[in-house]
């Protein structure tokens, strides 16, 4: 699931978490972002976020283990102040807009500035250039 961590020649972190369930997927970008910003090295991620699209419409409204989502976030989001460049999610286009005031909440939720897309490459420029110190 975590194609890479970071070190200090490589802070750009790769979390690749597009075939777990929803749940499995938090689970796993909560230990790769505590495990990354835990360095106390600035960093950038590139997180693939499962696909709902796959779902009943009525499950895809649910949202499991939302307390412990919480609880994660508000754990990790003062180490992302510190350390993070940016988290680049990568979600479907469906996704992207049935989400949309969440995604524009994200730099709130997180702590650090977000950017939703639905290209991995695209995903990937945006986060070397905030480590690059750019704002794009």
């Amino acid at each position: 699931m975590r194609e890479a961590t970071p070190t200090p020649r490589e802070p750009l972190v790769r979390i690749a978490a597009a075939d777990l369930t929803p749940t499995e997927a938090a689970r796993v970008v909560n230990d790769v972002l505590t495990e990354a910003s835990g360095r106390h090295a600035r960093f950038a991620a590139v997180i693939q976020m499962p696909s709902t699209a796959d779902q009943p419409a009525e499950r895809r409204r649910v949202i499991g283990g939302v307390g412990e989502r919480i609880r994660m976030l508000k754990q990790l989001r003062p180490r992302l102040k510190e350390t993070c460049r940016g988290l680049a999610f990568v979600v479907s286009a469906e996704a992207k807009s049935a989400n949309s005031k969440a995604i524009k909440a994200g730099p709130t939720m997180w702590g650090c500035p977000t950017f939703a897309t639905d290209d991995v490459a695209v995903a990937t420029a945006w986060a070397e250039a905030r480590l690059a110190g750019g704002d794009a």
